[in-house]
């Protein structure tokens, strides 16, 4: 695991232009009891290096500040193609090396994986840079229920592109790693009063018959076999912009 996150943090090739689809590699670092400064030290010096190598979509590290994983890091990549992953193979391999030896004595985990960014569920605002925090959630399909989330999910973001009231949310599915079968929607913000989950709902009470708001519920009900929610805040100084 270490080598594939060695691959996300080296990662500097030229960024996904135009392209049908995009992906991003995400990775959730726990760091090992009493060494949390030290890991951030050494992320720092990490990130140090990866911005001396050239530029390229980088990456952005997120701290978790709500939810059962307070203490851990998100690590998420820029927009990539796999092109990119095949054209970065020399430099990952050596970000890897420099990620055993500097920073992975300071990790107790690190589970990832890669994800493909659903463009026609999102709502993506111009300005995304501007939002310094995010609610992640993740969400875990039991076995061969996917297409039945997308068909709900796609009713519920047509809905909700309708109000401009709705605030921004990014979807993504993961293609690679993990528990296949899951979704990871991150609905940035700009400040605490700014709480997007409740402008959500009233744009979605705004946008959908109540029965159908239910009858959808009721579905995804059936096939959501788990859903973990966390808040992370943007930490700019240990990623690699």
């Amino acid at each position: 695991m270490a080598g594939a996150l060695g691959l996300a943090l080296g990662m500097t090739a030229s960024p996904a232009v135009a392209q049908e689809e995009t992906h991003m590699s995400v990775y959730a670092v726990s760091p090992r009891p009493g060494h949390a400064v030290a890991f951030e030290e050494a992320l720092r010096g990490h990130a140090h290096w990866a911005r001396q190598q050239g530029s390229g979509p980088g990456w952005k590290v997120f701290a978790v500040t709500a939810g059962k994983r307070v203490g851990n890091h998100l690590v998420m990549s820029g927009d990539h193609s796999w092109e990119d992953l095949d054209a970065n193979r020399e430099l990952a391999a050596e970000a890897a090396a420099r990620w055993r030896a500097n920073v992975s004595g300071h990790v107790a985990s690190v589970n990832g994986g890669i994800y493909r960014f659903m463009a026609d569920y999102s709502r993506f605002p111009d300005d995304v840079d501007t939002y310094p925090m995010a609610i992640v959630s993740v969400f875990s399909m039991r076995p061969t229920s996917a297409r039945t989330y997308m068909r709900n999910l796609r009713k519920v973001t047509d809905a909700l592109k309708t109000r401009e009231s709705a605030p921004p949310a990014l979807w993504y599915q993961q293609v690679a790693g993990g528990e296949q079968g899951t979704f990871l929607n991150i609905r940035p913000f700009r400040k605490w009063h700014e709480w997007p989950n409740e402008a959500s709902s009233r744009a979605m009470a705004n946008a959908m018959d109540p029965e159908e708001i239910a009858a959808i519920v009721a579905e995804l009900a059936m096939v959501i076999l788990r859903e973990e929610t966390m808040v992370v805040v943007l930490r700019p100084e240990l990623g690699s912009p």
